[in-house]
C-alpha cells in the first residue's frame, strides 16, 4: 500500500520540480543532509535494542531532553538514536545528545524508509508531537515496531487530513490504529481528536505538555553577566529582544525601534531571526533603516560595537542561544506571529519571567497562549501600531512589566509533570516487551 503515497509524492515532485530545483540550488537548508534524507546512512553500531526518537525541529528536540535522560537512567540497556527534519534541529540535537547517533529523518518514500529502518534496526520508535508520516508508519508497523507518540497534538485541520489518508490507504489506517502503538496527548481536546480518528481509547493517555518540564526558569547569573558585557549593555539601558523573527517582521520592528528611541533613553534592540540563512537579508534591512548592525559572531571574536551603541542593532547569527539572550531583555516580542505563520515558543521567555508580546497569529501555540491569557500573563497585539503601544507601555512601566513576567513564569511552573507521566506510559511498554522477550 505504500506505493499509493510514493505515487502521490512522485506526482508532487514532478509538478513542483522547478520550485524544488530552485530551492535546492539557492538554499543550504534544502541541501542539508540530502544523502541521509535519501537513506544513505551508516549502520548503527552496538548490539543493544534501540529506541529511535524523532523530533521535527528545535522545539521538539528540546522537548524530549528530560525524557531522554530518564530513559538513559532507567533503561541503560537500550541504545538511543535521534533524528530531526531541519538543520537547526540537528544542530541542537548534537549539542544536547552528543555521542549518540544523530541524523536527518528520511524522506517518506517507501524504499528510503526501508533502507533507514534496516540501518537503524529500532526496537521502538518515539515520535514527538505530530510527526506521523504515512510510509514510515506503515513500514514500522510491518516490522512490528511499537510507535509511541509523545506530546501529541492534533489540530482540527490535521485530523481531517488524516481521515482522508485513512480512506485512501487501508494500510495507513491499520498502522495508525495498531494496538502496539501508544499516544500521549497534551490535552483532552487532542485526546478526543485522536479517538475520533479511530484510535482505541485504551491506547490514548492525556499526559500534558512536556515542554513545560524543560523550561528554564533562571539563567546562571555569570552567564547573563557575560552576555551583558558582550553586548555592552549598561545598567540603565532598556533592552527589547525580538526572538524567532520571520520575513516581513524585521522591517516593522525596526520602524518601531526608531520611534521608541525618540521617547525612551538608552534603548537597545536585539534581533534573533528564526532562520539563520536570512541574516544577510536582515542586515540589509537594518542598514536601509539608517541603523548600524553588529553580528553576535563578530562580538564573540572581540569586535566592539562602536561609537554609538544606541544606533546599533545586535543581530544574533548563531544557533541555540535564544534562551540566554532572552535573559537580558526588559521585554520580549516573539516572532512568526505578526505574519500568518503560527508563532514560535513564547513559553521560553515566560519561564524566565519576561513580559511577552506576540502578534495575532499564534495558531501553533493555542494551548500555551490560552494558559497565559487566563493568567493575564501575555500581551497580544494585532498590528504595528498596537505593538508600538504595548512596547512603550511596558518600557515606561517597569513594575507592571515585572508583574506580567512573574505571572507568566507561574504558568510555566504550574504545568510541569508531563515528562514523568509520559515515562509511566513508556515503562509499561518497555517492561512489557522485556517480559515477553524473557
Amino acid at each position: 500500500m505504500s506505493t499509493i503515497f510514493d505515487a502521490v509524492y512522485g506526482t508532487a515532485l514532478v509538478c513542483g520540480s522547478p520550485y524544488f530545483f530552485l530551492k535546492f540550488i539557492l538554499s543550504e537548508r534544502y541541501r542539508s543532509g540530502i544523502t541521509q534524507r535519501l537513506g544513505w546512512l551508516g549502520t548503527r553500531k552496538g548490539k543493544n535494542p534501540c529506541i529511535w526518537i524523532h523530533g521535527a525541529s528545535v522545539g521538539e528536540i528540546l522537548t524530549v531532553k528530560a525524557l531522554v535522560k530518564s530513559i538513559e537512567k532507567e533503561f541503560n540497556n537500550l541504545d538511543i538514536v535521534i533524528s530531526a527534519n531541519t538543520n537547526t534541529g540537528l544542530s541542537v540535537a548534537e549539542k544536547c545528545f552528543g555521542g549518540k547517533k544523530i541524523f536527518y529523518f528520511p524522506l517518506d518514500l517507501s524504499w528510503v524508509v526501508d533502507r533507514v529502518l534496516n540501518a537503524i534496526d529500532p526496537a521502538y520508535v518515539i515520535l514527538v508531537e505530530l510527526e506521523i508520516w504515512p510510509n514510515f508508519l506503515i513500514a514500522v508497523t510491518k516490522k512490528h515496531i511499537p510507535v509511541i507518540l509523545v506530546n501529541a497534538r492534533i489540530s482540527e485541520k490535521s485530523m481531517k487530513w488524516y481521515r482522508v489518508l485513512s480512506k485512501i490507504s487501508r494500510g495507513f489506517f491499520e498502522s495508525l490504529t495498531n494496538k502496539e502503538n501508544a499516544f500521549c496527548s497534551r490535552t483532552e481536546t487532542d485526546t478526543t481528536r485522536l479517538r475520533n480518528l479511530g484510535i482505541p481509547e485504551a491506547q490514548i493517555f492525556t499526559t500534558g505538555n512536556m515542554k513545560f518540564d524543560n523550561m528554564v526558569t533562571a539563567v546562571p547569573e555569570d552567564t547573563k553577566e557575560r552576555l551583558l558585557r558582550l553586548f555592552e549593555i549598561g545598567k540603565d539601558d532598556k533592552v527589547i529582544v525580538c526572538g524567532s523573527t520571520h520575513e516581513g517582521e524585521e522591517a516593522i520592528l525596526l520602524r518601531i525601534f526608531k520611534q521608541i528611541r525618540s521617547k525612551v533613553d538608552n534603548l537597545r534592540l536585539v534581533l534573533v531571526p528564526r532562520h539563520i540563512e536570512r541574516v544577510s537579508e536582515v542586515i540589509k534591512q537594518i542598514e536601509s533603516a539608517g541603523l548600524s548592525c553588529v553580528r553576535k559572531t563578530d562580538l564573540d571574536k572581540g569586535i566592539k560595537i562602536g561609537a554609538d551603541i544606541y544606533e546599533t542593532v545586535i543581530l544574533c547569527d548563531t544557533i541555540g542561544e535564544l534562551l540566554t539572550i532572552y535573559s537580558v531583555a526588559d521585554c520580549v516580542f516573539v516572532g512568526r506571529s505578526l505574519v500568518p505563520h503560527g508563532g514560535q515558543n513564547m513559553m521560553e521567555p515566560a519561564g524566565l519571567a519576561k513580559p511577552v508580546i506576540v502578534g495575532p497569529h499564534t495558531f501553533n501555540f493555542n494551548e500555551e497562549v490560552q494558559l497565559l491569557k487566563e493568567a493575564d500573563a501575555i500581551k497580544i497585539v494585532q498590528d504595528e501600531s498596537s505593538l508600538l503601544n504595548e512596547l512603550m507601555y511596558l518600557l515606561e512601566h517597569p513594575y507592571e512589566a515585572r508583574e506580567l513576567g512573574k505571572r507568566a513564569q507561574s504558568v510555566v511552573v504550574k504545568q510541569r509533570g508531563a515528562t514523568e507521566r509520559n515515562l509511566n506510559v513508556l515503562r509499561k511498554i518497555l517492561l512489557k516487551e522485556r517480559t515477553v522477550s524473557v
